[in-house]
């Protein structure tokens, strides 16, 4: 081995020495195209990291082989590739980058130049992605994009997770935004008429292999968003997948596996030794002065009965969380091959992931493919965009009601760490709830499978006529198949056991076919006058069915024969389906004067088949503008402000994500009385039922210093009125709700974001940037004369949707050991009566600041990157405390609540005397288990090497770069919270979550 080593490193030096014996001192300058020396230009050698940057007069020096190439680069400027062919002096013209001064913006229906954009709109680029090994891509604009905020409390692969831009902008229709890929509308629901509170739905975004894209837009503002009228309330996300480049064929691998593993948190459970000595002192307040014997029990203290009742040898510890987690496999391949022939562009690709999840029994399997063409013919331009996907998920609830097949649920609440894991003969130990492992026990345990086929199908074909005009049409096919299928075991899972097992199969198809007609006109005219203006035509048809078969008593259970087609008995089955239309008609233009004063304005109108037949069509609209100072003769040719720009724009946009058929009265059949078939009405009708509007106004000023500090601040305030709403009805209507346009619900907030190259020497080269995001949500109008209220959340004019509203706990009665409440709505007075306790609003669910920051280092082929995100000011509440640590009904503690529970030795405790029972409402609603939700998180490191291409390309590598990867590597959190992460659900209530992982990867990228 070391005779290798010794070998390999003496054929690298020569290989070195020889390419330096081949070099010759290169001096030059580099100017811009004004002839103006450019300064700290970056000079390197192709195919390797030797480089210089240039001095103050432009000139620089290098080392170079005679028949090599310097390429040279500098921000704002095009990077150019100069052959040395002999030469001894190299002088270099820097042309201005129009990409880098006017990077577009992708809006779906088509692309603007990022100096004429008046909306606002972050940009996410590939390399930002690539970093993470998160199924859904979208966990990766979060800390990146202000304004952007995910939740989800678990980290299974591929469950779905909501997304927020700029806040909740509704009271219950549909709170996300919009998904565009490649101009194409897709479907982003999740399948809930399964399983309605199982948060385990598969998230469509996870079909999406983060591989293929090129890039990822988040519109926000009216401006940005105006023209995709009602579906744009929530914020668009654009997604463009990688093309065609011009140049050679491109083969590209990356390949990379690891590992997951759980993530640091602040959830201990007590040890056996810690648990027995806390339900035996339990027992001894619930019977003061009392022994079991006194109870008919043969024994003379609680600590041996304690013992006898468990089966404990009291040594022994059994870890239940770590026996249901795992160190999971993961691992992710991607082959690409893209470039273009002549006027025809490819890209194709094939990838497949394969990750555990941290919790027996999930896991995430995905198949994906993509084929992008587009081809140019004189004055025609034809293409696709398609792809194709299929992933297999496994999984179990994670209802916040807890789940008696949910390993997570069963770990904390159903076993203590006194209860072995099994019995004498290695068979699992039966006890009061079902066994955590044997309810995912992978021959004979339940099954949560999701399995989902995804299609996209995106072909577009342009007439260019001249003068700027052209005429486009794109068809949008976008089909999601999904199947889930459930198997509550007859062995182990209560739900199956009295049937021998229960087996349910639901099959579900889901299709949005969209077709866009645009005509457009770009031109400019006197070299000041520039002019876009598109007129578009769109229909769009969604269909949705599903289909549910169930059946009972499994033979074969025993053997792990847990298909449904060896049931033995079937139950009745249900079929169901749906079909909404949308049309719409729009218009955008946009004017410019001189590269300095933009406006643009933008009006559509949607009829939508949701509505009733009074309110179904809806007009939207935006106008825009900007001035980009830095055209001004007194900023023209500043160095050191190089570009200020200052925004404003104003808009209406829509909401229809209602149920389709809620406007209308509905009937269901299969409600049969005496054999005869029967239906019974549904829904009620209200034709009056309109769109939710939502009025969005935003200013924002963009600062650039030297080319390389980029400073972006919006303020912005987005009233939604109209609110939809299911309002309660009286169960002698038929129905139990109805959908109204009760209310109003306003977000406002600023969004400030600074991206820096902060230093570029030579091969050196170091990025920065961070962000951070305000918003205030609160509802302004109801229509009810009362506030909705729920047993500890409130929805009330003038307070945040998610607001908390509850009994405020105010520690423990030191004297008795007693819980204690603050009595009345305000003031210090205390009472130990829970009932006689008054609610007072104790915070929101929402975070009052989000954002991320990050920095990244090139140094000689090593990269390396480090991102942060962070969260302050919201509220999380544990629902499930009474079951989850904190209870008094033997259940697996807390350790702080088993060792710092008040008892005569202790009177200082934390928390209130433990007994059996909970007589004193101790684990009742209160902000006792209200947390804050602060938190900052590194969210992942990466450190890579390139290895040089003069090495590689010899083996007719162009690149070869080898990583490892850590993410969400740790997160600092609150010093009263309680639990595995912070982050939760949108209405902030966490229970029974399943531990955050941490993933390890290590990886190889390869371009032929």
């Amino acid at each position: 081995m070391v005779r290798k080593i010794l070998l390999t490193l003496i054929a690298v030096l020569g290989l070195c020495a020889y390419g330096f014996a081949q070099n010759r001192q290169v001096t030059g300058k580099v100017a811009d195209a004004q002839g103006k020396p450019v300064a700290g230009a970056t000079i390197m050698i192709d195919g390797t990291s030797t480089g210089t940057t240039s001095a103050a007069d432009g000139r620089f020096s290098i080392s170079a082989p005679a028949n090599g190439t310097l390429v040279i680069s500098f921000i704002g400027f095009e990077t150019q590739s100069v052959a040395i062919s002999g030469k001894t002096t190299v002088n270099v013209t820097l042309v201005e980058d129009a990409h880098a001064i006017d990077d577009v913006v992708v809006t779906g229906y088509g692309v603007q130049r990022k100096a004429s954009f008046t909306g606002a709109a972050s940009i996410v680029g590939d390399d930002v992605l690539a970093k993470r090994t998160d199924a859904n891509f979208v966990k990766s604009l979060e800390g990146s994009v202000p304004g952007l905020q995910m939740n989800n409390s678990t980290s299974s692969p591929g469950v779905w997770g909501s997304v927020y831009v700029r806040g909740r902008g509704s009271l219950s229709s549909g709170t996300q935004p919009l998904y565009v890929i490649d101009g194409m509308p897709v479907n982003s629901d999740i399948e809930d008429n399964f399983d309605s509170s199982g948060n385990i739905w598969f998230d469509p975004m996870a079909s999406v292999n983060p591989a293929d894209i090129e890039s990822v837009t988040v519109l926000k503002d009216a401006a940005a968003t105006a023209i995709y009228g009602s579906r744009a309330a929530n914020g668009v996300i654009v997604i463009t997948t990688k093309k065609g480049a011009q140049g050679n064929f491109n083969l590209n691998v990356d390949i990379k596996q690891g590992f997951v593993s759980m993530a640091n948190n602040n959830m201990e459970l007590a040890n056996a030794q810690e648990t027995a000595k806390l339900f035996a002192g339990g027992y001894s307040a619930a019977y003061p002065g009392m022994k079991p014997s006194d109870l008919g029990v043969p024994f003379d203290n609680w600590d041996d009965y304690i013992a006898a009742d468990y089966g404990w040898d009291g040594k022994s510890s059994y870890d239940w969380i770590d026996a249901i987690t795992r160190h999971g496999y993961y691992q992710d391949y991607n082959l690409s091959a893209s470039g273009r022939v002549g006027q025809t562009g490819y890209y194709a690709s094939m990838g497949y992931l394969n990750t555990d999840g941290l919790v027996i029994g999930s896991d995430l399997e995905r198949f994906s493919g993509r084929v992008n063409l587009d081809s140019k013919f004189k004055f025609l331009t034809l293409g696709v965009n398609s792809s194709y996907s299929y992933s297999i998920q496994n999984g179990f609830s994670q209802s916040t009601a807890g789940s008696m097949n949910s390993p997570v649920t069963l770990a904390i609440s159903g076993r203590t760490a006194l209860d072995p894991f099994y019995d004498e003969n290695g068979d699992y130990l039966e006890g009061n709830y079902p066994h955590p492992l044997a309810v995912v026990d992978s021959k004979t345990g339940s099954l949560y499978r999701t399995k989902v086929q995804t299609v996209n199908a995106n072909p577009y074909l342009q007439v260019d006529f001249g003068k700027g005009i052209y005429a486009k049409t794109t068809l949008g096919v976008n089909i999601t198949d999904q199947n889930i299928y459930t198997y509550y075991s007859a062995l182990y899972d209560p739900n199956g056991v009295d049937s021998n097992g229960l087996g349910t199969d639901f099959t579900s198809k889901t299709s949005v076919i969209t077709w866009t007609n645009v005509l457009g006109w770009n031109y400019t005219f006197n070299e000041k006058h520039a002019v876009n203006l598109m007129l578009g035509q769109e229909m769009q048809r969604k269909f949705y069915n599903y289909s549910v078969l169930e059946g009972t008593d499994f033979p074969f259970a025993g053997e792990g024969m847990r298909d449904l087609s060896t049931a033995g008995s079937w139950n009745d089955s249900a079929y169901y389906k749906s079909e909404a239309t949308l049309a719409s008609y729009f218009v955008d233009a946009h004017y410019a004067y001189d590269d300095k004063y933009y406006v643009s304005g933008s009006f559509r109108r949607d009829g939508s088949s949701v509505f009733g037949s009074d309110n179904r069509w809806g007009n939207f609209w935006s106008v825009g503008a900007k001035w980009r100072i830095t055209g001004e003769e007194f900023l023209k040719d500043n160095e050191i402000v190089t570009n200020a720009a200052l925004r404003l724009s104003y808009g209406t946009v829509g909401n229809q994500d209602i149920s389709w058929y809620q406007a209308r009265s509905f009937y269901v059949a299969g409600y049969n009385y005496n054999s005869i078939p029967g239906m019974i009405p549904s829904g009620v009708s209200n034709q009056k039922l309109t769109w939710e509007v939502a009025k969005k106004f935003d200013v924002g000023f963009d600062l650039s210093f030297i080319n390389r500090i980029h400073l972006t601040f919006d303020y912005y305030n987005e009233e939604t009125s109209e609110a939809l709403y299911e309002v309660p009805l009286s169960m002698t209507s038929g129905t139990t709700t109805m959908m109204q346009n009760i209310g109003t619900i306003r977000n406002r907030g600023i969004e400030f974001s600074v991206n820096a190259a902060v230093m570029q020497k030579r091969d050196f080269r170091w990025n920065a940037y961070a962000n951070v995001t305000y918003n205030q949500n609160r509802v302004v109008k109801l229509a009810t004369d009362d506030p909705i209220e729920t047993d500890f959340q409130i929805i009330e004019e003038g307070r945040p949707y998610r607001q908390f509203y509850m009994k405020e706990y105010a520690g423990v009665d030191y004297d008795t050991g007693k819980p204690l409440w603050y009595l009345n709505e305000s003031g210090d007075e205390t009472t130990g009566d829970y009932n006689a306790a008054a609610k007072r609003y104790v915070g929101s669910a929402d975070p009052k600041v989000l954002g991320g920051f990050g920095t990244s280092v090139n140094w000689k082929g090593l990269d390396f990157n480090i991102d942060f995100t962070y969260r302050l000011g919201g509220k999380v509440y544990n629902y499930g405390a009474p079951f989850t640590g904190y209870g008094m009904s033997l259940m697996s503690p807390l350790r702080e609540v088993a060792v710092d529970s008040w008892t005569e030795d202790n009177k200082g405790a934390k928390h209130p005397q433990y007994i059996p029972g909970d007589p004193y409402n101790a684990t009742k609603d209160s902000s006792r288990f209200l947390y804050s939700g602060n938190y900052l998180k590194i969210g992942n490191i990466t450190l890579g090497y390139t290895l040089p291409a003069k090495w590689t390309k010899k083996a007719f590598i162009q690149k070869l770069r080898v990583y490892v990867s850590l993410d969400n590597v740790y997160t600092v959190m609150a010093d009263d919270f309680v639990g595995y992460t912070p982050e939760t659900f949108t209405s902030g209530i966490m229970a029974w979550q399943s531990p955050a992982n941490r993933t390890f990867t290590g990886g190889i990228q390869l371009t032929f």
